[in-house]
């Protein structure tokens, strides 16, 4: 075997990982703008035509980067499982895994003088070469234990994204639903301003036929500017409603249309509505709902951890065999061997130790996990139930203002009522219209909720309905 054709197989090996640099080394170009001082930041995408819930969701899991995140765990988790598979012992389910290769060439050169007395110097060199394999035979289940560790480390992670990805379904329906609803209440207020302008010229004209007061014109007017600074109020709801929406969407901030034209009349709705209760909602989450099946993998995962901290506590079983060569001499060596550390300060039985302290922190952690989402199930129905009770109330609210308000106008254009009773007609049917709007949208808050919650496909139901008509 010629020297060259050792340095040919030591290439070839050193090249094997080419493909990898190079993405390594392309992912680093993609990136390096980022982190420069000076450098641009990507130009955020816009939001699609039409706007249905359903398809901004969609938009908001490929655009928000907590959900690419999320998305990046679950590879490196699963590259973790990469690693530790490539270690596994003949005594495993993957044996082939269990050898590992080495090679190595090199040439040196030793000078030194024929005699003692002699200052001429010569010069004798020799090149080398060996390769080795090393073939793990068992390791008293320490691997197996690291890789369902890992394993439920996968899981633990592609349920985060699970959960991430219904934390964005959350944020962009409250976002959703909260844009519509201040758009609804910014109408509110429109047609409370439109109103007392109206009550303010009837007035005005009365004054001028004598019959009115000076004092009423001038509460007409302050009634008026008390109407339009819950107007511009509203608008500012508006625009931090647009603000919240964009940025649950991870958009560009695009047109906002007609900020409140129609949306009394088309009501936005997301979801029908849900009929389980709080009990049937707990008994489909504790094995559904990707906080508990985090808070299981975690656990899962530190059993394993205890495995793996007990198996290292033995030694590992080993055969190797390495052939060398050194100009013109070949060796060829092959053995067993058992390695065991020793005097290591109780370091692994404090690894093991601790290994069982968090596998039980973790068993606290599906207890607490479970604790929270009952709560979080109970409050959630609870809000949905009631926001549903408070739409029928103000249903049946805002059929009594807006008869009390047209009858009372009918009497106080012929003096039977005083102008402090059509205020309060006024501000009755406002107050009832707004409460309907909120009602509305809270309930539809709250489905949005228990999808997330439970772990539920979300079923949508985009249809739109009058807030003022019934």
């Amino acid at each position: 075997m010629d020297f060259r054709h050792v340095l040919t197989v030591v290439a070839a090996t050193a090249l094997a990982g080419c493909s990898v640099v190079h993405d390594a080394r392309q992912a680093q170009r993609d990136v390096r703008p980022k982190a420069s001082d000076c450098g641009e930041s990507a130009p955020l995408p816009t939001p699609p035509d039409g706007r249905s819930l359903a398809a901004l969701v969609d938009f908001a899991l490929e655009s928000r980067p907590s959900v690419t995140s999320a998305r990046l765990a679950v590879v490196d988790a699963r590259l973790a499982l990469k690693q530790v598979a490539a270690d596994a012992p003949v005594v495993s389910a993957t044996p082939w895994n269990a050898a590992h290769a080495s090679a190595s060439a090199g040439h040196s050169e030793a000078t030194t003088p024929a005699h003692l007395d002699d200052f001429k110097l010569s010069t004798k060199g020799d090149p080398s070469a060996s390769i080795s394999v090393d073939l793990l035979l068992y390791d008293f289940g320490r691997n197996a234990a690291l890789a369902q560790s890992r394993a439920e480390d996968v899981i633990a992670a592609e349920t985060s994204l699970v959960k991430e990805e219904y934390a964005v379904f959350k944020e962009v329906s409250d976002a959703y639903f909260g844009l519509h609803e201040s758009r609804a209440l910014l109408e509110v207020a429109q047609t409370n301003e439109y109103v007392r302008a109206l009550h303010l010229d009837q007035v005005e004209r009365m004054l001028s036929e004598g019959e009115a007061k000076r004092l009423d014109v001038l509460r007409a007017k302050l009634d008026l500017a008390s109407a339009r600074e819950r107007l511009v109020a509203a608008s500012n709801d508006v625009s931090t409603a647009f603000a919240e929406y964009f940025r649950a969407l991870g958009a560009a901030e695009g047109g906002r249309g007609d900020e409140a034209e129609g949306a009394l009349a088309s009501a936005r709705r997301g979801f029908a509505d849900t009929e389980y209760d709080a009990a049937e909602a707990c008994a489909l989450a504790r094995t559904n709902a990707p906080s508990m099946r985090i808070a299981r993998a975690r656990l899962r995962a530190a059993v394993a951890d205890v495995d793996a901290a007990v198996a290292d506590l033995y030694p590992e079983v080993s055969f190797s065999a390495s052939l060398s060569w050194t100009d013109p001499l070949w060796v060829f060596k092959w053995g067993f061997s058992a390695a065991e550390r020793l005097f290591t300060g109780w370091r692994r039985t404090a690894a093991v130790e601790r290994a069982v302290v968090a596998m039980k922190k973790a068993s606290a952690a599906v207890d607490a996990a479970e604790q929270d989402l009952v709560r979080d199930i109970e409050i959630a129905v609870a809000a949905r139930d009631n926001a549903r009770e408070a739409r029928k109330a103000a249903d049946e609210s805002l059929a009594s203002a807006r008869e009390n308000l047209s009858t009372v106008t009918e009497q106080y254009k012929v003096g039977d009522a005083s102008r402090v009773d059509f205020a309060d007609a006024v501000d009755n049917y406002a107050s009832a219209l707004g409460s309907r709007v909120g009602a509305f949208y809270r309930g539809q808050r709250a489905e949005a909720a228990l999808f997330a919650l439970l772990g539920s496909s979300p079923v949508y139901d985009e249809r739109t309905s009058s807030l003022e008509n019934q």
